[in-house]
């Protein structure tokens, strides 16, 4: 992201923040372009720019036609599940047969490409939860300018909680996983976990900068963040720090965050073959991405395996509540490893935590069965809990 823009050019991307009206967003934008100097070191932010104007500019004209229609399905799918996971391929790599092969979906199974037009969910159970898979239909290059329906397919892989990237292991997978590739990192989904991440939440109230750290920042300090937020006229937020950050990936969150989603590779038709060059090769351009070969059409021990896959990938935990003389719930909470007792019981209701007086714990978190802890004891799979107000 470029440094030292023109401080007309800083403002008027304020101006664009604070817009509500796309309409009235979309020309701001155009202003804010052209006060951005033509140079080398912002060409990538005047792509990105651009890239918004054109999906601005789809969303302005799908509204528009919605309104001349009633009703209509949405091409969106709302969450369900322990993690909804989006897969994504090019056509004709599997992606409805996997679905077929692991969940309770009805999708068809075609022969042809494009036979998914819209994101498609299944569930897929696996032990005692269930992960929640939408076939997205096929990315291809441009899909990240728009090309058959590329923006609200990868706003829907955007949406999700993990992806699975499928390619064919027997028709160009790497050439395939990398055009994959860049069409996310065109769309600031990241696939490989950054050293640092930063979310900037806008207050349109009081006159300071509060930040949340879960890491540090690097080569820079907290009065030089201010000082950065208050050249765009920002002058009350709320900053996220995640792992380790520079004042680059703070002015870069200024013109729409970057999402980290974790992601696998399944590698498919291997019953095909198993193409040993073509499968380490794969692996050796995707890394660290974990390339897994399957057969969609084997599906002996696929469910079981993904669901495995997606389980360690999300970094899952499932924790049972109890009530005094009852045996634990049957059905588990689903969090994340590094949750804490405070966190499961903002999760279940803010009155647990502000009435929390202690917890008991049964399980591995536990030291001992029966231990009473505090909000700061942090979980883990297949622990107990009993909460105390």
């Amino acid at each position: 992201m470029p440094a030292n823009l023109p401080q007309e050019a800083k403002s008027k991307w304020n101006e664009v923040t604070l817009t509500k009206n796309p309409e009235t967003r979309l020309v701001l934008m155009g202003e804010f372009l052209s006060l951005v100097p033509k140079h080398k070191g912002t060409e990538k932010l005047q792509m990105q720019v651009k890239r918004q104007m054109a999906q601005l500019r789809e969303e302005i004209e799908k509204k528009k036609k919605q309104a001349k229609r009633t009703g209509g399905p949405s091409y969106y799918v709302q969450k369900a599940g322990a993690a909804q996971v989006a897969v994504i391929g090019p056509p004709n790599v599997g992606r409805s047969s996997l679905l077929k092969a692991t969940t309770n979906s009805s999708v068809e199974v075609t022969s042809w490409p494009w036979g998914t037009t819209t994101p498609t969910p299944g569930m897929l159970p696996y032990a005692d939860i269930q992960f929640q898979l939408v076939e997205i239909p096929p990315i291809i290059e441009g899909s990240s300018e728009g090309k058959a329906e590329g923006f609200m397919n990868l706003a829907s892989t955007r949406n999700a909680d993990g992806i699975i990237i499928m390619v064919d292991l027997h028709n160009d997978p790497v050439e395939n996983y990398l055009m994959i590739s860049k069409e996310l990192d065109n769309s600031r989904i990241l696939i490989h976990r950054p050293p640092g991440e930063v979310e900037i939440i806008k207050r349109g109230h009081g006159r300071d900068v509060q930040f949340v750290w879960e890491g540090e920042l690097v080569g820079c300090t907290t009065d030089e963040i201010i000082a950065l937020l208050n050249e765009y006229k920002i002058r009350s937020a709320l900053v996220h720090i995640r792992g380790k950050v520079t004042i680059d990936v703070v002015e870069d969150a200024l013109f729409g965050n970057a999402v980290y989603r974790p992601t696998i590779m399944l590698a498919n038709k291997k019953d095909l073959g198993l193409n040993p060059r073509a499968l380490e090769q794969l692996k050796q351009i995707a890394e660290p991405l974990e390339v897994i070969p399957v057969s969609c059409k084997e599906e002996d021990g696929l469910q079981r395996l993904i669901g495995e896959k997606l389980f360690d990938l999300l970094g899952i935990i499932r924790i049972y509540t109890k009530e005094a003389g009852n045996e634990p719930a049957k059905e588990p909470i689903v969090t994340h490893v590094g949750a804490t007792v405070a966190d499961l019981a903002k999760m279940i209701h803010n009155d647990f935590y502000e009435r929390f007086k202690y917890a008991r714990l049964w399980g591995p978190a536990a030291k001992f069965d029966n231990e009473k802890v505090g909000l700061d004891r942090e979980l883990k799979d297949g622990t107990v809990i009993q909460l105390y107000t």
